[in-house]
């Protein structure tokens, strides 16, 4: 269940995105357009092309998380639908059977703890460690689909890569909106984005960063997709300091869409408190 639940600690995200296919090149504006502001935009424009155009990724897990003293592993599945659902299941080693799953979908964030027939199921607005962090779907689905975002946008248009700031000698995407900054750091010669890095400050004086490191890249649906994550979170914004280690490592990966994207569970399940489930977890070290 920790391994599981740990991924609502995990990201420090955005409003509302959703990264978007090639963009049409825009006409040049003459003297206000330089030369090297055309290659700045046309470098943003590859690398936001480059994410898998497929409408689902699923792939087996393997899960690793640490966090102070804590070292946990599990396999498991990842299922993510295009705009609908990230889905990772986690399963007991050897045996296989499922211990628990969590579901991100644009509405509602849902917990289930099979082995105590135990769930939650709560909008990001009513869980205040996702709420006061600005964490929300699309932003999880940009981390998790190796994509650019733009907060407050559903989608990345050509007048929001203009206002990208890029860096071609690092070949860095950086952006910096309100409470929020980011940075993507992307491969000159392939356009994939290898690493993520984002922080916010919180309202109440609390930052919090996110690393999320891409390797490992494997052809896929035409394109190539990153089957290792690595994602490193710390916050001061809670009670007391926190940082966890996550590694993701991927396998078997398929378009499948032969799947449900909805969770259905029988009569048996207890529908828990979410911020009690919550403060549970952070009582268990995390």
């Amino acid at each position: 269940m920790l391994a599981l639940a740990v991924l609502l600690l995990v990201a420090c995200g955005t409003k509302k995105n959703v990264a978007e296919g090639p963009t049409a090149p825009d006409t040049p504006s003459g003297a206000a357009e330089s030369v090297a502001e055309t290659a700045k935009t046309s470098f943003a424009r590859l690398v936001n092309a480059n994410s898998v155009a497929t409408d689902n990724i699923v792939a087996s897990m393997s899960f690793s998380l640490k966090t102070g003293s804590k070292n946990l592993s599990a396999p498991g599945t990842l299922r993510m639908r295009k705009d609908q659902v990230i889905r990772m299941q986690v399963n007991v080693p050897i045996l296989g059977s499922e211990v628990g799953r969590i579901d991100f979908t644009p509405d509602y964030v849902m917990l289930v703890d099979r082995l105590h027939k135990e769930y939650i199921k709560t909008s990001y607005a009513e869980l205040s460690f996702l709420r006061d962090n600005g964490i929300d779907f699309y932003a999880l689905q940009s981390l998790f689909w190796n994509q650019l975002h733009v907060p407050g946008k559903k989608a990345v248009t050509a007048k929001d890569l203009k206002a990208l700031q890029v860096d071609l000698n690092s070949s860095t995407i950086s952006l910096k909106d309100g409470k929020m900054a980011y940075v993507w750091a992307a491969d000159s010669h392939t356009q994939h984005i290898n690493k993520a890095d984002v922080s916010y400050q919180g309202t109440k004086g609390g930052t919090s960063t996110l690393q999320w490191q891409y390797g490992d890249f494997r052809a896929f649906e035409g394109k190539s997709y990153p089957v290792r994550h690595q994602i490193h979170f710390a916050t001061d914004a809670t009670s007391k300091p926190r940082q966890i280690d996550v590694t993701l490592q991927l396998s078997s990966l398929s378009d499948n869409s032969k799947w449900d994207v909805e969770t259905t569970l029988s009569g048996k399940y207890k529908q828990m408190d979410a911020e009690s489930l919550l403060r549970k977890i952070l009582n268990m070290g995390i």
